[in-house]
C-alpha cells in the first residue's frame, strides 16, 4: 500500500509539466502514486503525461475531453475516497517541490501526530526565475489546543493556497473536508484550505521552503480581476470566523486581522491598476474595494505598531490617490475618480498615521 499521493491538475501546461513532474519524481521518499490529470488541454500536455507514465509506473494518468475548473476537484475528491494511502497532496503544474519535500514532511507528520502540515515556499516569477517573496520559520511549529489563536500570527500566512501541504487522508473524510468543487476564483482555495486547519486537533508548519509558486501575468489571481474582489473580500470574513471558532478574539489578533485586510486591499488595488480593464472600470473595482465598510474600520483602528502596513496607513492612502489621479480620465470620468479618492481617503482626521 502506497502512503501518499500527489495530484496535479493540468490545463495547456506544455511549458512547465516537466518541471513540475520531475520534482515530484525526483523525491527522496519514493513510496507515492501520482495522478496526473490532463484537464481537456488543446496543446500536448497529455501526450507528454502519458510520455511519463510509460516511463514511470507511480504515475497514474487521467484525460477529460473538455475543460472545467471544477473538472479537478471531482476527480481530486474522488481518489480521496477511494484511497488507501495515508496522506495527499497537491501540486499546481507549473510550480514544484525540493526532492526532500515528502521525507520531511512525513516524518514531521508522524513524530507529532498531525492533521495537517505545511512548509515554507518561495513565490517565483515566471520568466525571470526572481524570487519574489520567501515565506519561512526559522523553527518548525506545533499547533494545538490554544496555540491556535496564540500562535495565529506566526503560521497564519502557511494556511493559504492548497499546494505545501501534506494533508492526512483520516482527517479529510472524518471533517467532511475533501473539495468537491474549485471555483474559478482566487481565494477559494485559500478559504478551504482555513477550514482544514479549522477542524484539525493537531497542525504543524515546517518552516524550511519546499515549494515553489511560479507566478505569471495570466494566472487565475490576475485575470478577472471584477470577480476576483469579492473573493478577496470572503476571504478575510472566513479568516474572522475561523478566529471566532476559537472564542473571542484577542485585541492583538483582532489588529492583525486589519493588517491582514489592508494587504488584501494592496493586492487587489495592485492588480487592478495593473490590468487591462478601462479607467471607468478601474474606477468602479476601486470604489467596491474601498466602500467596503471594513475599510473604513481598517483606516481607523488604533492598531499595535508591528502591524507596519497599518502604521504606514496615511502613507499608503497618499500613494493609491496620486495613482488614480495619474489615470488617463477624461471628462465623464472626472466625478468618478472624485468620488473614488473621497472613498479611499474617508476624510483626514478619521485616518490615524
Amino acid at each position: 500500500m502506497t502512503s501518499t499521493i500527489f495530484f496535479t491538475q493540468a490545463y495547456n501546461a506544455r511549458n512547465t509539466i516537466r518541471r513540475t513532474v520531475n520534482s515530484v519524481l525526483n523525491q527522496t521518499h519514493g513510496d507515492f502514486e501520482y495522478f496526473l490529470f490532463d484537464n481537456g488541454s488543446t496543446d500536448d500536455t497529455e501526450e507528454i503525461i502519458l510520455e511519463y507514465a510509460m516511463l514511470d509506473k507511480r504515475i497514474k494518468p487521467i484525460h477529460i475531453n473538455y475543460n472545467h475548473i471544477t473538472n479537478g476537484g471531482t476527480i481530486w475528491a474522488t481518489i480521496i475516497h477511494a484511497t488507501y494511502a495515508k496522506y495527499v497532496v497537491w501540486c499546481d503544474a507549473d510550480d514544484e517541490y525540493t526532492p526532500d519535500f515528502l521525507e520531511n514532511m512525513i516524518s514531521f507528520m508522524e513524530d507529532n501526530n498531525l492533521d495537517i502540515a505545511s512548509c515554507g515556499y518561495e513565490k517565483v516569477d515566471g520568466f525571470s526565475n526572481e524570487v519574489i517573496k520567501r515565506r519561512t520559520l526559522d523553527k518548525n511549529l506545533i499547533i494545538h489546543d490554544n496555540l491556535f489563536t496564540e500562535e495565529f500570527i506566526k503560521y497564519r500566512g502557511f494556511t493559504a493556497y492548497t499546494w505545501g501541504k501534506l494533508y492526512s487522508v483520516k482527517h479529510l473524510r472524518s471533517s467532511n473536508l475533501i473539495a468537491t468543487e474549485r471555483k474559478n476564483r482566487v481565494c477559494n482555495d485559500s478559504i478551504w484550505t482555513l477550514g482544514v486547519f479549522r477542524e484539525a486537533a493537531r497542525a504543524g508548519v515546517y518552516g524550511k521552503a519546499m515549494y515553489k509558486y511560479y507566478q505569471y501575468p495570466r494566472s487565475l489571481s490576475n485575470v478577472d480581476i471584477e470577480s476576483n474582489l469579492s473573493s478577496f473580500c470572503e476571504y478575510w470574513h472566513e479568516t474572522k470566523k475561523y478566529l471566532e471558532h476559537y472564542g473571542p478574539i484577542s485585541k492583538i489578533n483582532e489588529d492583525f486581522l486589519y493588517a491582514i485586510h489592508l494587504s488584501l486591499v494592496e493586492e487587489a488595488v495592485d492588480k487592478v491598476f495593473a490590468s487591462e480593464l478601462s479607467t471607468s472600470a478601474k474606477l468602479s473595482c476601486l470604489d467596491q474595494i474601498f466602500k467596503d465598510p471594513v475599510w473604513k474600520d481598517t483606516m481607523t483602528r488604533n492598531a499595535d505598531q508591528q502591524f507596519k502596513n497599518l502604521a504606514a496607513r496615511g502613507e499608503y492612502v497618499n500613494n493609491v490617490k496620486n495613482r488614480i489621479l495619474a489615470l488617463p480620465v477624461v471628462s465623464e470620468h472626472r466625478e468618478q475618480a472624485e468620488n473614488t479618492i473621497q472613498c479611499l481617503s474617508l476624510s483626514p482626521k478619521h485616518i490615524l498615521f
